[in-house]
């Protein structure tokens, strides 16, 4: 069980270091692999690509205006679960970490090689590519926010309330395929929202309210393959960013 060496792969952002500062706690991590957010300019112009202009558009009103209006309005209640969770932002240790341009690129896969884990823990990075999981014998473990397969992509519970399926608000621990969303479900932790939440809030309930899932499935993984569970949802769309007509509608319907 000591032998096991886990790495932590992510991307860098405030979520990436709640779950590293959180898993750091319980297990002695090797490395935290974390990977720089792509420029804005790439990001709009890969989201033209797949979802178009006109949607892309929405997402940036909704980006500009819409979401800095509602982390104002919850910045007190973004402290309160903060607290109540535990949530740690301070900055990765230097000495655990090593930056990279991308989970994709040689240099990522040479590390994996070199570093020979058994396990791999992914937080918020893109999609991996089928190389990176093939290159090592490590398994890899996602904390999604979101049931899948209902809701994959982003802001999955944020969806789930659009559609009035409130009662798939919540995180799924997974094993990663090269699928997005897609892999083997290890522990789905079903959750609430108070009236006090809104957009802004809903990840951090989800990811303070599934850490103690992945904890477990990193312990389990630890001695023995992590079982798997059946989802009986059917496979949903893949959910990207609201646009500011979705989330308005949304709101007044």
């Amino acid at each position: 069980m000591a032998d096991k060496k886990i790495i932590f792969l992510a991307s860098d952002c405030e979520s990436s270091r709640w779950v590293y500062h959180a898993l750091k706690q319980n297990f002695a991590i090797q490395k935290a692999i974390i990977e720089m957010p792509v420029s804005k300019k790439i990001l709009i112009k890969n989201r033209i690509k797949r979802i178009g202009i006109i949607k892309v558009a929405g997402q940036i009103a909704f980006s500009t205006i819409v979401n800095p209006w509602l982390s104002f309005v919850a910045k007190k209640r973004k402290t309160e679960l903060i607290n109540e969770y535990l949530l740690n932002n301070t900055d990765f240790t230097t000495s655990d970490t090593i930056k990279i341009n991308s989970v994709n690129e040689d240099a990522c896969m040479q590390l994996l090689i070199q570093l020979q884990p058994d396990i791999i823990i992914v937080n918020g990075t893109r999609i991996i590519s089928k190389k990176i999981l093939a290159c090592t014998n490590a398994i890899f473990i996602n904390m999604h926010v979101g049931i899948t397969p209902a809701y994959r992509g982003s802001h999955g519970g944020y969806w789930s309330l659009y559609n009035n399926d409130d009662k798939n608000f919540g995180t799924t621990i997974h094993l990663v395929d090269a699928g997005v969303d897609t892999g083997g479900i290890i522990k789905q932790v079903f959750l609430s929202p108070t009236q006090k939440d809104n957009f802004t809030t809903y990840p951090i309930i989800q990811i303070g309210g599934g850490i103690k899932a992945l904890i477990e499935t990193v312990k389990e993984a630890l001695v023995k393959q992590p079982n798997t569970i059946t989802n009986h949802l059917a496979k949903g769309e893949l959910y990207y960013q609201p646009t500011i007509w979705a989330y308005l509608f949304n709101k007044t319907k």
